[in-house]
């Protein structure tokens, strides 16, 4: 070691001690030699000048050299021993870690998770918590990839620092990350340590000069005993997971048996809107809209309806959060919107017509584009079609769906906002954003302020709109009394069942063509 720290050239080295070899070992001669007797030494003197002395001087050079090229030798494998092994140590840290945040990746939860199982440790308690981050995707799209990759490096610094020795953390990819926690105390415990998580990992990501918004929710599979492989477990968190986002706010769900029933209900239910767009499943039906005291109908909304071949009509309200979460919401409205704008091409041109717009179809590029093409198709002027959208969808750091919401009004399409938080505020704010008119369901209304208290309310609501120059649609009126409500109140446009259900295209037809103002009149008489 300490003929290392002098000469760190291994060539050096090998010469220096072949040359102490070699002079040791003629040494040794010379002393053999001067104890073998006088007459001896006199042979060895004599032949000083002989061969022997040539060999005797020229040996430990000799030597050195050959010690010189096995040190090469031995250095250059070494070298490549040393080589060898940093490249599969950086194969395996790319193979095993996720490039972006540091954190063990698939492959290793995956190498993880098979070592514990054949450990076979029955008595262990482990936990899986799988969880994502809510409008991602958005973040990415408006703000760009930049922001989205600060979030999750951000996000996984917050996480490492809630988990003990443990608790390993992985990224799955995109914005999914699991927390592994072998030998978990209890499901107490376990969700403890997930509102933990939550309040500290989902809260807002600063990035420039202003923030980014985080939420999320966390799915927990819990093995314990049962022999699993990785995808049965991450199957089963993820299906927390999605129970755990049907609770508004960051939350988590512990997996129960009952979810993978749901699930497959569920997976049912999508594949048959699937196949019922091609079976003849969907259809469209249109509730007018009047405006107060008019006998005809100025407008009509519509409503896509879906008979299931053995459930029958299925709620709106639940097929279409299914068929959000499944992507068919882009599907299911381009086919609305086609049958939509063909039934209306048969109306009367002053009868307008609205749909609502999903979030997802808004939050595509190109739909403004879509819209243009289905209104060209049918031969609809723009001004006769309203698109009405949730409030929430529209919000002012997505870029998207203003950008696509400005594409439609410059072609004439009007856009009506709808679903407020129920804030009396809320119907102010909207005119900071590009709209023509507001939706406003009488049902939230009364929510809020009770039926003691609704005409005080609705008569706020309208007032306030009519201050900001904001045009109202009173929608949900199914009863005599919320119309009289909504007359009295000042409403200039109503909708609901409350002259009758809902009318198929071919009503619709009926009612709107030339002479059928008796008709209309029959329906007006209902709430007269």
């Amino acid at each position: 070691m300490m003929l290392k720290s002098y000469l760190p050239n291994i060539h050096r080295r090998y010469a220096i001690a072949g040359l102490a070899i070699g002079l040791m070992t003629a040494l040794a001669f010379w002393v053999g030699e001067s104890f073998a007797g006088v007459a001896n030494a006199q042979a060895t003197i004599g032949a000083a000048d002989g061969p022997l002395a040539l060999a005797l001087g020229a040996g430990p050079a000799a030597l050195a050299l050959f010690l010189v090229a096995i040190g090469i030798r031995n250095s250059r494998l070494s070298k490549q021993l040393a080589h060898e092994r940093a490249s599969v140590h950086s194969l395996r840290q790319a193979a095993y870690h996720d490039s972006l945040t540091g954190l063990r990746n698939r492959y290793a939860l995956s190498e993880d998770v098979a070592a514990f199982l054949a450990a076979d440790v029955q008595d262990e308690h482990v936990a899986v918590m799988l969880f994502d981050l809510d409008r991602f995707k958005s973040i990415n799209d408006t703000l760009g990839h930049g922001a989205g990759d600060q979030v999750l490096r951000v996000l996984t610094r917050r996480i490492e620092r809630q988990c003990g020795a443990a608790q390993q953390v992985y990224r799955l990819g995109g914005d999914e990350f699991v927390v592994l926690w072998k030998d978990a105390p209890n499901d107490a415990a376990i969700g403890q340590f997930c509102a933990r998580l939550a309040d500290a990992v989902f809260t807002p990501v600063d990035y420039g000069n202003s923030h980014i918004d985080t939420a999320g929710s966390i799915g927990v599979a819990v093995m314990e005993g049962d022999t699993v492989t990785l995808s049965d477990l991450l199957k089963r968190a993820d299906l927390a997971l999605y129970r755990a986002k049907e609770v508004s706010g960051p939350s988590h769900c512990f997996y129960t048996d009952s979810m993978d029933s749901d699930y497959r209900l569920r997976r049912d239910l999508e594949m048959d809107m699937r196949n019922g767009l091609s079976d003849g499943a969907f259809d469209v039906d249109y509730l007018p809209v009047y405006g107060a005291g008019s006998p005809r109908p100025v407008g009509f909304s519509a409503h896509l309806k879906w008979t299931h071949p053995v459930f029958g009509d299925v709620a709106p309200t639940l097929f279409m959060a299914m068929a959000e979460q499944s992507g068919l919401a882009v599907t299911l409205g381009n086919w609305m919107l086609g049958r939509m704008l063909g039934d209306a091409a048969s109306w009367p041109s002053g009868v307008e017509v609205t749909v609502s717009v999903s979030p997802v179809q808004l939050n595509t590029p190109g739909f403004a584009a879509d819209v243009a093409e289905a209104l060209a198709a049918a031969g609809i002027a723009p001004s006769r079609l309203v698109c009405d959208v949730l409030c929430n969808a529209i919000s002012a750091d997505n870029r998207i769906a203003l950008a696509e919401i400005e594409t439609l009004r410059r072609s004439g399409v009007r856009i009506a906002v709808s679903d407020f938080s129920a804030g009396v505020a809320g119907l102010a704010m909207t005119r900071a954003h590009p709209i023509d008119r507001v939706r406003l369901d009488i049902d939230h209304i009364k929510s809020i302020a009770g039926e003691a208290r609704f005409s005080q309310m609705l008569s706020l609501f309208l007032q306030l709109a009519s201050t900001v120059d904001t045009p109202v649609t009173l929608t949900g009126v199914d009863s005599r009394n919320d119309l009289e409500c909504a007359i009295s109140a000042g409403a200039v446009e109503v909708e609901g069942c409350f002259a009758g259900p809902a009318l198929s295209a071919a009503e619709v037809r009926e009612l709107t063509s030339v002479g059928a103002a008796a008709s209309g009149d029959d329906r007006m008489q209902l709430a007269s």
